[in-house]
């Protein structure tokens, strides 16, 4: 067929009968294997196709459940972290409030402290006061007495001098007597 020749007549070509006629038996007798040939393909095309389905069918049923689940879990940490939240935030409040308290309290405290020891150390000042005014009478009483006594020993030392000076002045006048005697 490869030797086909220009027509002398026209612009076609010419070509070997039995060559054509051998290549159209090949062909017939190769089409119904490639026919088959075919047919599986197009089946197994098709049963990939409806395979390939399925499993797009599964895989997209499994995608919404993870995306489900993923929501569930997303909407569960959302309400962990907003509970917790919640939590630290009362705990904060509790904390301040409690320490307000507290600070009134020891406030309070301390004014009713400082009340009480201004009260004790004016109750002390005022018991110092009265001792010290006992200590002073006794003071005076004892310098009273002690002046007293002082005086008293003054006027018998004075007295006991003077019965001395006597004393002596009997006892040389007795002693010039005797001596001149």
């Amino acid at each position: 067929m490869l030797d086909g020749r220009r027509s002398r007549f026209g612009s076609g070509w010419t070509v070997d009968r039995e060559q054509l006629l051998d290549l159209i038996d090949r062909l017939r007798m190769a089409a119904p294997a490639s026919a088959d040939q075919a047919q599986r393909l197009l089946e197994e095309r098709e049963r990939l196709l409806q395979q390939t389905q399925e499993e797009a069918a599964v895989l997209a049923q499994q995608a919404r459940m993870d995306a489900e689940q993923q929501v569930s879990v997303h909407e569960l940490v959302q309400a962990a972290e907003t509970r917790a939240q919640s939590i630290v935030d009362q705990a904060h409040q509790s904390a301040t409030e409690t320490i307000t308290r507290a600070n009134q309290e020891a406030a309070a405290v301390r004014g009713q402290a400082t009340t009480e020891a201004v009260s004790q150390a004016l109750e002390a000042d005022r018991y110092s006061l009265e001792l010290l005014r006992r200590l002073n009478d006794q003071l005076r009483t004892m310098q009273t007495s002690v002046t007293g006594a002082v005086d008293q020993l003054e006027l018998k030392v004075q007295q006991g001098e003077q019965s001395q000076a006597v004393d002596q002045r009997d006892e040389a006048a007795r002693r010039a007597l005797t001596s001149e005697s």
